[in-house]
Order: C-alpha cells, then sequence, then structure tokens
C-alpha cells in the first residue's frame, strides 16, 4: 500500500526499510499464540481503501496447525518489544518521509502536479499512522493477554506506555509531515516559475 502511494508521488523511493519493520513486528505478533490475532482489515485514509500489505506464506498455514503457545513469552518480553517496534516503525515512517522531501526537493522533473502531490502524501501520512495506531492496540491486546494474571497495578502502566508510544509515534509521524509543506511551497513556486 505504502509503495502503492509512493508510486502515485511519481518519486524514486521506496518504503523497503519501513516494510521491513513493519513486517517484523506484525511477524512477532503472529508467532507468539498467546497474542489475539487480528486480521488484517482494510483501513481508510480520506476516502482511500487502504490494505494491510503483510501476509503470511501459504504454505507455512496449510502444512503445519496452530503452534503451540509459547511458554518462555513474558510481560517484559511484549513490553521491550513493542516499544522498540513502535520506535524503530517510526523511525522508518520519518525517514520515509524526509526522502520523499529530498526528492522532491532535488531535481525530480515534476510529473505531477504540487497539489496532487499534496493530497497523496496526506494519505500516505494516514496510512503510516493507522498502521502505528493498530501495531499499538495489537501489542496492547497481546501484553493484556500474557499479563492477564499480574495485578492491575503492575499491568496497566505497562499498557497505558504502550499506548502513550502509539500516540506519541502518530504525532511524530504528522509533524514530519508538517515539515514537509515548505518543501512543497518550493516546490511549486520553482514549477510556476519553469513555466514563466
Amino acid at each position: 500500500m505504502l509503495t502503492e502511494l509512493l508510486f502515485e508521488l511519481h518519486v524514486a523511493a521506496t518504503p523497503d526499510k519501513l516494510n521491513k519493520a513493519r513486517k517484523k513486528a506484525h511477524d512477532w505478533l503472529s508467532s507468539g499464540s498467546l497474542c489475539p490475532e487480528e486480521p488484517p482489515k482494510n483501513l481508510e485514509a480520506d476516502g482511500l481503501e487502504v490494505t494491510e500489505i503483510v501476509k503470511e506464506d501459504p504454505k507455512e498455514s496449510s502444512e503445519e496447525p496452530k503452534a503451540e503457545p509459547q511458554k518462555g513469552i513474558t510481560t517484559e518480553d511484549v513490553y521491550m518489544t513493542s516499544i522498540e517496534s513502535l520506535a524503530e516503525i517510526t523511525a522508518r515512517c520519518i525517514e520515509q518521509l524526509h526522502k520523499v522531501a529530498e526528492l522532491i526537493l532535488h531535481g525530480q522533473d515534476i510529473e505531477k502536479p504540487v497539489k496532487d502531490q499534496a493530497v497523496v502524501l496526506t494519505k500516505l501520512t494516514g496510512a503510516m499512522c493507522k498502521e502505528v495506531t493498530s501495531l499499538s492496540k495489537r501489542f496492547t491486546g497481546c501484553l493484556t493477554t500474557v499479563g492477564s494474571k499480574l495485578k492491575a497495578e503492575v499491568l496497566n502502566p505497562m499498557i497505558n506506555s504502550i499506548q502513550l508510544e502509539g500516540s506519541n509515534s502518530t504525532t511524530y509521524i504528522q509533524d514530519a509531515f508538517r515539515l514537509l509543506l515548505p518543501i512543497l511551497q518550493f516546490s511549486h513556486i520553482q514549477a510556476t516559475a519553469s513555466k514563466a
């Protein structure tokens, strides 16, 4: 999905590192059968249907029955993995927006009007934020399942921390998007000046 939106921008940027980080987080969540399984669902970003890219290998699901619950997973493991995954995905999202800004700024011939680029960037940012929010909810569900025998005084701060990290991550991504505005304005000025 992110690749398709980047393709719409007509810039030579692919979200390889971001997709890798997303896949790593989704794989970790789906590897532990203690974590609630949430099927990929359609997300909506400003009227655009967005389907998660992460897919399971059909060979794996047909050959092996459901894995035994992993007894070695602790609440601390889930907590640390969730914080690390959210931080990595946020960093990759911001890195991707930075790369797009560089490509827009440094001499790519504008095949798409700046207004259309802004719309696509808005959709891209929305999709990134929804992915982080979805992962945050899945990690929270996993932590709740793994820590079901813990007291609320121990578990609730961890859950709140993951939710706060997810919220902070979306804020960082939105701030990175806002920083693209001057680049789009400059790109528009350049395109207007070159036509005159």
